[in-house]
């Protein structure tokens, strides 16, 4: 191999070298700018809603009339009530909501009322429905991150069950459910500015105790929906964009990493093909193999060429003998062989191409002068 060929090898694998790093350094950094657009986008989608919890309740007790039996003054949520103790009951209206961002402006009212119902057991139809207002409605306003209505009433079930009795003795109804209801009504709104709308909703938060009952089980009720709920943002147009911008970054790093595999295929030369064949079957098998720094001389040897490398490898665990390997200064052909004392050699050879070639032209030459030769010699 002349010097001008060994420049042009090692310029072009310069070259080519150079080509691949430039383009894993694009490949890496659009894959990490891929990533962090990624990222940022689902960590902003999440926060495209705030959330909030809310909780509505009511703590009722039941104060006692002197009796001989109970040493408690007031009985709570627990138990049930025998009608004819109850000297009067209080019921303690709370809602609660918490949010998840603490620049949140409130404005609410809310109000408690009493209703007096009755209805035809059979048909739960009501035939008897009045309002007793038992405390008027308030507004107020409050900041921050949550926001808590309480409100505690006292009434009168005496007061109410007597209502009830006087009604269904009146008209003389038989076959009646009678109910007093006590329910706080809360009218919220929530207002920020990253909210997109405000948020704006009413709850009930409701006490039924059943009338004309010789032992009264109250229930409560309420419109306040549990677990987390979530308001919509504004400005999500910034989270669309980071969406847009991975999915671009992420076409385009595909792109680059096609790019630079077909290259690196496409740009493989007869060296470099030579070259990653030998450094494959040293890296497989450097165990087996012994490298040597001088060229071996065959000229004694009767050599014998095996066709693939796992066949002198069955050679050498036949006759015993070290595998041994040379390369020419050109790094243009590998040799492997195996010797015996025999003096016969099993060789195995990886070239350039077109070093094969020319060695196979070589070949006939020889052979082709050698045959001259020999008829000039009959000649004479």
């Amino acid at each position: 191999m002349s010097e001008l060929e060994k420049i042009k090898r090692y310029e072009y694998q310069s070259k080519r070298k150079t080509i691949i790093w430039i383009q894993t350094v694009v490949v890496a950094i659009l894959t990490l700018a891929t990533i962090i657009t990624s990222t940022l986008f689902i960590d902003n989608n999440k926060n495209m809603y705030v959330g909030y919890t809310e909780e509505g309740k009511v703590i009722y007790r039941a104060y006692l009339a002197d009796n001989d039996f109970y040493e408690e003054k007031y009985l709570n949520g627990s138990h049930a009530y025998v009608a004819s103790l109850i000297n009067k009951m209080t019921a303690d209206f709370s809602y609660d909501v918490k949010m998840q961002t603490d620049n949140v402006n409130f404005q609410y009212n809310y109000k408690i009322d009493a209703q007096l119902i009755v209805k035809d057991k059979a048909s739960k139809t009501k035939i008897y429905d009045s309002f007793y207002e038992v405390l008027y409605e308030e507004t107020s306003e409050s900041s921050g991150d949550e926001l808590n209505v309480k409100k505690l009433v006292e009434f009168d079930y005496q007061k109410f069950n007597k209502k009830a009795n006087e009604f269904n003795r009146t008209y003389n109804l038989k076959n009646t459910e009678n109910v007093l209801l006590v329910q706080m009504t809360v009218h919220v709104i929530g207002m920020c500015e990253s909210f997109q709308n405000d948020n704006q909703d009413v709850y009930t938060i409701a006490l039924s105790l059943p009338l004309m009952d010789t032992v009264v089980s109250p229930s409560v009720s309420t419109t306040v929906p549990t677990g987390e709920q979530k308001i919509m943002v504004k400005d999500i147009s910034s989270f669309e964009n980071l969406k847009i911008s991975a999915i671009v970054l992420g076409c385009l790093d595909l792109l680059a990493i096609i790019i630079l595999v077909l290259y690196i295929i496409l740009s493989i030369d007869k060296h470099i093909d030579y070259a990653r064949k030998v450094k494959k079957l040293v890296s497989n098998y450097d165990s087996y193999i012994q490298q040597i720094l001088t060229p071996f001389d065959f000229s004694n040897y009767q050599v014998l060429k095996i066709r693939s490398f796992k066949g002198l490898l069955e050679i050498r665990d036949t006759v015993h003998s070290p595998l041994l390997m040379y390369e020419n200064e050109d790094k243009t052909c590998s040799q492997f062989f195996i010797t015996t004392a025999e003096k016969v050699l099993y060789l195995y050879e990886i070239a350039v191409e077109e070093e094969i070639t020319d060695k196979n032209t070589s070949v006939v030459k020889l052979n082709v002068g050698k045959m001259l030769k020999h008829k000039t010699g009959n000649k004479d």
